[in-house]
């Protein structure tokens, strides 16, 4: 529960300082719906229901991710400090990675991106449509951006390939594609 987990640390500040523009940051909500996409469409190798981009700035370390809160008087893409970000997650479910082809020179294009999103209102997609891009959902936006705008996916060869893509988190944190800069998983396989 939300209010229970509240004062726990998710990132030490050391943790905090090795996140660099562009990683990508998964979570597990609390709420309703992020139980439902945990039981019924998420089925990769961790427990996730939500993602961001890590977006470091002189002034902080924020996290653009489209969202959809009453309790937030939230609908679209925003840029939210990454600890509101974290009091949001539970605790044992967050994960950080980083692209293995992303690199620095990619920063400014994400920016403008990302703002040209918040700036135009981008609503949530509440009905995860993602052949309109008149509104996004969390890993749609992410997808959307690393494909079209940034060359890190390739276009999906067929249908399936495309839903599938939109509609999986573990897209995102493919080992072949990316690095674990934080977990609080444990893992299985030392």
């Amino acid at each position: 529960m939300i209010e229970n987990d509240r004062d726990l640390v998710r990132m030490s500040s050391q943790e905090v300082l090795q996140l660099k523009t562009g990683d990508l940051i998964f979570r597990k909500g609390y709420g309703m719906v992020s139980q439902w996409v945990s039981t019924y469409l998420e089925h990769g190798t961790y427990d996730l229901t939500h993602v961001g981009i890590v977006m470091v700035r002189p002034s902080g370390v924020f996290v653009a991710h489209a969202l959809s809160s009453k309790k937030m008087k939230v609908n679209g893409v925003i840029i939210q400090p990454l600890n509101e970000f974290l009091q949001a997650s539970n605790p044992e479910n967050i994960l950080v990675v980083r692209w293995k082809n992303y690199s620095s020179a990619m920063d400014s294009g994400l920016w403008s991106s990302v703002n040209t999103y918040v700036r135009e209102k981008i609503p949530f997609d509440k009905e995860a449509d993602y052949d309109d891009s008149s509104a996004l959902y969390c890993n749609e936006m992410i997808v959307k951006l690393w494909m079209n705008e940034l060359g890190l996916i390739d276009p999906p060869k067929n249908s399936i390939e495309n839903k599938y893509r939109f509609h999986n988190l573990s897209v995102l944190y493919e080992p072949s594609s990316t690095d674990i800069i934080f977990s609080t998983f444990q893992r299985y396989d030392d």
